[in-house]
């Protein structure tokens, strides 16, 4: 792939594995927050404009998954399930698969 390099995909799974441990073991610990919570409305719109931005990126991601498997005649369907649970490690793990060689 020409945009895509193994570094950069191997580097994006360690570093979400790496963030998704570091929220766990916060949510797991026993301390009071000390997240300052902003006014409602204002939660509110972040919200809103936080999953509208992740959800347009997903799809812009999976139509770029759909172009690069239909340019190398794989099969799309069987990235389709885990892309809806993770998009970000599936497009990574994606781009690894692509990119071994045959």
């Amino acid at each position: 792939m020409f945009v895509w390099s193994k570094k950069l995909a191997v580097g994006g799974l360690i570093l979400f594995g790496l963030v998704e441990a570091f929220l766990i073991f916060q949510t797991l610990s026993q301390g009071t927050s000390t997240i300052t919570l902003a006014p409602r409305a204002i939660q509110d719109f972040l919200i809103k404009y936080a999953l509208l931005n992740y959800g347009l990126l997903t799809v812009w991601a999976f139509i770029w998954m759909f172009d690069q498997a239909r340019l190398r005649g794989v099969n799309l369907s069987v990235w389709a399930v885990p892309f809806l649970f993770a998009p970000l490690p599936t497009l990574f793990v994606f781009i690894l698969v692509l990119q071994r060689r045959r």
